[in-house]
């Protein structure tokens, strides 16, 4: 997974901690098989054309390919004695182990698809450092990646990056070790099955099934979140429209380890959520590899309130990820994603924005819009970027209605981000130039904060 965009979100008030999305873009590569049998074709009067016998390359990938089916088998069944006779004997010991325990948790995980397969990627020779000591016939360490689909929110399957290394030794392929290749600058993916094991909830959501999962010392905190997401998802319906999915995958982090494989970002304490994606296919597609992050920290620091605005409002971006690009300012994805989160609380601006309410009695009424790098300042300053941006969309649906909140932001989120897109967008949405908009805005906040 390479994640192109990262957005690293900071705030602080009395209502909420810190939400972190991460918008990761993966790059998808189509994976073509070819299989070999050796066979011949039987000609016509001309005679007999045989088949070319395929390369020691094609044999190889034929032969490893039927070995990560093998190994997907054995790990999705939870057959441990057929995983372990995959493994080398010179194998890590600490690689096969932790086959193991995968083989004794993934079973529980309801897969819609599960497996292995080869990329296409170019290939270097494995340093010595790693083939000398196994004494095999060959040792090769493949393009491959794990294909999987959680049954219910994924439609379609998302891939994953694993590092692994393969040997040949009597004529057999075998697994070696998974471990991150910095030769190769190749990591392997971690999921939730591969950090003990789970608790998962399946909840019937508005088009479907939503799924939960974390482990048990954070079960309880599982149910509330499995408890939480009907209603969240019929509030952004509600908001956003049916256009989406409808049903979401939340994952509970239990370590700041397991927090940073499964969103690719630096782990955190003051980390509350993150969401994460593969690509957007160009025609505007339902995105694949779609999930909710909470942090291990969030069970304990979350109250009622903020589970219910925070995981609103990362759902939020699952409805909105086909509508936004990569370069989208922070002030519009985060603003939008905000007023969902908090639309029909009960709670008042001054409660919303206290710090921005603190600063406009000192200074006046705010006079630009926030810029991507107030967020990530920390202190007041990430906290006036939150509350201005969520308090430009309450403007908004205040001054004019929810739909043209929406249509703001489509226009807004559809292109890069730049002034002249923005102001094109204002102009076409609002019939105001930026000058006016922030004008009305500033004065607006102003009298929400007396």
């Amino acid at each position: 997974m390479s994640a192109s965009h990262r957005y690293f979100l900071f705030r602080s008030s009395p209502l909420r901690w810190l939400v972190v999305v991460l918008i990761a873009v993966v790059t998808v590569s189509v994976v073509v098989i070819h299989r070999f049998d050796g066979t011949s074709n039987a000609g016509t009067d001309h005679g007999t054309v045989a088949q070319a016998p395929p390369t020691y390359d094609q044999q190889r990938r034929t032969d490893v390919t039927v070995l990560l089916d093998q190994w997907a088998r054995a790990v999705r069944s939870g057959d441990v004695d057929a995983l372990q006779g995959l493994i080398d004997p010179l194998a890590d010991p600490d690689f096969a182990e932790a086959q193991v325990r995968r083989a004794q948790v993934v079973p529980d995980v309801p897969f819609a698809e599960f497996g292995y397969e080869l990329g296409d990627e170019s290939e270097t020779p494995v340093p010595s450092s790693i083939a000398e000591p196994l004494d095999a016939t060959d040792v090769w360490a493949p393009s491959v990646y794990l294909r999987y689909a959680v049954a219910g929110p994924d439609a379609l399957p998302t891939r994953r990056p694993v590092s692994l290394v393969v040997a040949e030794r009597d004529g057999r392929w075998r697994l070696v070790d998974d471990a991150d290749l910095t030769s190769y600058r190749r990591q392997t993916w971690r999921g939730p099955w591969d950090f003990g094991p789970l608790t998962v909830r399946s909840v019937p959501t508005a088009a479907g099934t939503s799924v939960v999962m974390g482990h048990p010392d954070r079960e309880q905190f599982v149910e509330n979140l499995a408890a939480e997401l009907p209603s969240a998802i019929d509030a952004v319906t509600d908001f956003w429209g049916d256009d989406w999915a409808r049903d979401g995958l939340v994952f509970v982090a239990s370590s700041a380890e397991e927090f940073a494989e499964l969103t690719g970002s630096d782990p955190s304490t003051d980390v509350a959520a993150v969401t994460v994606s593969d690509a957007v296919a160009p025609d505007g597609s339902r995105p694949t590899g779609q999930r909710v992050v909470f942090g291990p920290d969030a069970a304990a620091r979350l109250t009622p309130f903020t589970v219910r605005s925070v995981l609103r409002h990362e759902l939020t971006h699952v409805a909105a990820r086909a509508r936004t690009d990569a370069g989208t300012q922070l002030w519009v994805s985060e603003g939008f994603a905000d007023y969902s989160g908090y639309r029909n609380s009960g709670a008042v601006f001054a409660q919303l924005a206290p710090t921005l309410v603190s600063i406009v009695a000192s200074g006046g009424p705010p006079t630009v819009l926030p810029r991507d790098e107030d967020f990530g300042a920390g202190g007041a300053r990430s906290s006036v970027a939150y509350e201005s941006a969520w308090s430009v969309f309450a403007f908004v649906a205040d001054r004019f209605d929810e739909r043209t909140v929406r249509r703001l932001y489509e226009a807004l989120a559809s292109d890069p981000a730049s002034d002249g897109s923005t102001d094109v967008a204002l102009a076409s949405v609002l019939g105001m130039d930026r000058a006016q908009f922030v004008a009305s805005w500033g004065d607006w906040v102003a009298s929400r904060s007396r």
